[in-house]
């Protein structure tokens, strides 16, 4: 059988790769494809993973991303349905192009989605899917809100997380590539999705809430940021406010081994905060609104904090830097909460 997968996000990679290396034991071949942003394309090279990049993110508007979407399905579908062999299923966490393409080509998809916030993607992809693999932390209702039915409904009891983490060693190579040593004191940072549809309205297009929480904790704190803007003019702006108090990889890292490394991560989004969280570093999302899957994670007592306003999550931040003498403690609680959850792939392997 073969299996496409196409990643849109930077999380995306570390997923599929983790899920393809379970298909392969069973026989499964795997093909990627993926869009040229954010660290995504770089991702794959990271990974030593062949990837056919295509498309390109539609930026601060919904023309934008119309057009770039519809240019996208048409590279997508030219390139699927030239292969001598066409894919057996596709998979994808909510891309609305591929899904399109293998809606079109009589694909069947596995749509992976654990962001019923993003109501747009969800509805562009979900009601084509054959099945909807989510953490069963997230209510059914939501689902069906963006279309789903009954029978598409595949739930596992754990996070994403595990399917990349549970085999996880830290490299200090990783802090070597970016001039820092195992003894220096560092934090990551990533700004908020400021162009992504469910934030349009928040006008904070080309800006980032991420300068006003680095202003802050610099004041008190020696070390420096290693931070991953996800727009070129938030990279400029962040570049320009701190100089050398900052350091922006030009490609992927291991940004596993950072979080293990590092004394707090903090972002605007979801996915960083979780896998430094899963691996037992503090950590904080600034995300202005509750998330289920950041909800549930601090609940059942991995290292995450939901801070709702940049205040809150400014004093979080020194506060959490301040007993980051404490991490080891956690990183073993966190491992130990971490066995007991259950890996999407798991599910998704019972489903092909």
């Amino acid at each position: 059988m073969i299996v496409w997968f196409d990643a849109v996000t930077s999380k995306e990679p570390l997923l599929f790769n983790a899920i393809a290396k379970e298909l392969e034991k069973a026989g499964h071949e795997a093909i990627f494809t993926c869009r040229n942003y954010d660290y995504v394309a770089s991702l794959f090279s990271l990974l030593d993973l062949d990837v056919e990049i295509m498309g390109k993110h539609g930026g601060g508007t919904l023309y934008g991303k119309l057009k770039a979407g519809n240019e996208r399905i048409a590279q997508l579908a030219e390139y699927i349905n030239g292969l001598e062999n066409k894919p057996d299923y596709h998979i994808s966490f909510s891309s609305p192009e591929s899904t399109r393409v293998a809606f079109g080509l009589g694909i069947p998809t596995i749509t992976i989605n654990d962001s019923p916030h993003a109501r747009a993607v969800g509805k562009l992809t979900i009601p084509l899917s054959k099945y909807l693999v989510y953490s069963s932390c997230i209510t059914d209702d939501k689902w069906f809100s963006l279309g789903a039915t009954r029978d598409q409904l595949e739930p596992y009891d754990g996070i994403d997380e595990v399917a990349w983490l549970q085999d996880f060693k830290p490299q200090k190579e990783t802090l070597e590539m970016l001039g820092l040593h195992i003894d220096d004191s560092f934090i990551v940072g990533r700004p908020e999705e400021s162009s992504a549809a469910y934030m349009l309205e928040r006008n904070m297009v080309g800006q980032t809430l991420l300068v006003e929480i680095l202003e802050e904790i610099f004041e008190t704190y020696d070390g420096r940021a290693v931070v991953f803007p996800r727009y070129e003019n938030q990279e400029k702006l962040l570049k320009k406010k701190f100089k050398n108090r900052i350091i922006v990889p030009p490609r992927a890292v291991d940004t596993l081994s950072l979080y293990y490394y590092s004394d707090l991560c903090i972002t605007g989004g979801a996915t960083m905060a979780r896998e430094a969280a899963a691996l037992g570093t503090p950590s904080i999302s600034y995300y202005p609104n509750p998330l289920d899957v950041l909800e549930y994670i601090s609940d059942i007592g991995i290292p995450l904090h939901n801070e709702y306003t940049i205040q809150s999550a400014i004093l979080k931040a020194k506060e959490l830097i301040d007993k980051s003498e404490e991490k080891l403690v956690m990183r073993s609680k966190t491992k130990q909460i971490l066995a007991e959850l259950e890996s999407p792939t798991t599910k998704i392997s019972t489903l092909l």
